[in-house]
């Protein structure tokens, strides 16, 4: 119950009395459950004495046992009975009624604008009014207070439990880059490729040290084009030609814990000038993570990352050095990038992706995922191949 005890201490702060949490990631960060279905999960957070997770009662022979707060369920989907439209205020009312909140203060999840979605990810759901109406009616209140700040905050800094999750969505990740490493060849399309990435992910990621739900992400590039490489790619028909530079990146996700990555080779023979480039570029990852120890700001981290590729005859990369990762492909904080005043604390997890991109070059970046300690950030998981 850390993470319970962390959010019931910032709620004091907060000045409100419980906590409503209805996105997927926020769940996940009270009760450490991954919603399925989105909408249809909410844990509720008093100031003092046990939470409660509403979720659907064919879900709770799922629950970790992690989870010993109380666990509510309606029925989700069947309609011969009661249905969740109606079942939900009545147990939140209970709820309500048993740990004397009505007309409390209550903190919900009023500024995210970027949300991990549930397992369930074509339809990911938002915070809008009949939520809010229901926190309202439930807890007899009109006292909403935006709880937005507190959640960033305590979901950046990891315990050891979302450690040891995030070590295993990058070992599953690394699945998948290996994957991209063997399918990157001349002749194969980009789609051909990512969709080899995200077979090998899928079929060995579910089992994998214990994971249950995994999904992924993967977008492939190649080619001239790998110069605009700092842009959001999509894959393409495109054949990948002998000699192309070819670039991947991976959203990769076990049971709600997140990864994100970025791997670039060459379908044959690179040149010198690249192997300088994808050397630079690897030195300025381990810079980034070098400086990035408890107290350093978004921008030192950035700058290290900077510096080491122009040292290298490189120009600099248009885009952000990093930014966090865990609960959220991209989370709040820190993000490490020119000018932030974020600072880096111990068990935050982020991503450090330089990149060099040029014309006639083409683009070159690496991203990988790592825990900051007090001597720099260590990788959560590795690859062991080169550019060719």
């Amino acid at each position: 119950m850390e993470r319970i005890e962390q959010l019931q201490r910032g709620m004091a702060e907060l000045g409100v009395d419980a906590l409503f949490l209805r996105l997927p990631e926020n769940v996940m960060l009270a009760a450490g459950w991954w919603v399925q279905i989105p909408g249809l999960g909410i844990a509720v957070v008093p100031r003092e004495g046990r939470p409660a997770l509403l979720i659907p009662e064919y879900e709770a022979h799922e629950l970790s046992d992690r989870w010993t707060g109380d666990t509510l369920t309606f029925p989700a989907i069947r309609f011969d009975g009661p249905g969740a439209a109606t079942e939900i205020p009545r147990l939140l009312g209970e709820f309500v009624a048993d740990r004397e909140l009505q007309g409390a203060a209550v903190g919900y999840e009023g500024s995210f604008e970027s949300i991990a979605p549930a397992q369930i990810d074509g339809e990911p759901n938002m915070i809008g009014i009949p939520t809010l109406d229901l926190i309202r009616s439930a807890f007899g209140t009109q006292q909403l207070v935006d709880a937005t700040g507190l959640l960033e905050r305590v979901k950046a800094v990891k315990t050891e439990y979302d450690l040891e999750r995030l070590r295993i969505t990058n070992e599953v990740a690394m699945i998948g880059l290996n994957a991209f490493k063997e399918h990157a060849l001349p002749g194969r399309s980009e789609a051909e490729i990512a969709a080899e990435v995200g077979r090998a992910i899928v079929a060995e990621g579910h089992g994998y040290r214990g994971a249950r739900v995994v999904r992924c992400y993967p977008t492939v590039w190649s080619g001239r084009e790998t110069a605009t490489g700092w842009q959001y790619f999509r894959s393409r028909n495109r054949a990948v030609e002998r000699d192309d530079v070819v670039m991947i990146e991976l959203g990769t996700v076990v049971d709600g814990y997140w990864a994100d990555h970025t791997r670039t080779v060459v379908a044959g023979t690179a040149t010198q000038r690249q192997r300088d480039a994808m050397a630079a570029v690897l030195a300025a990852q381990d810079a980034a993570f070098a400086a990035a120890v408890p107290g350093a700001t978004g921008d030192t981290v950035d700058r290290a990352a900077r510096e080491t590729c122009a040292a290298a005859g490189f120009e600099q990369f248009p885009h952000h050095t990093g930014h966090g990762v865990g609960f959220r492909y991209h989370e709040a904080m820190p993000w490490l990038t020119k000018g932030s005043e974020q600072a880096v604390a111990a068990n935050m997890v982020i991503v450090a992706e330089p990149g060099i991109y040029a014309d006639g070059l083409g683009g070159f970046r690496s991203e990988d995922d790592a825990f900051v300690t007090a001597t720099g950030a260590v990788r959560l998981a590795e690859t062991s191949y080169g550019l060719d």
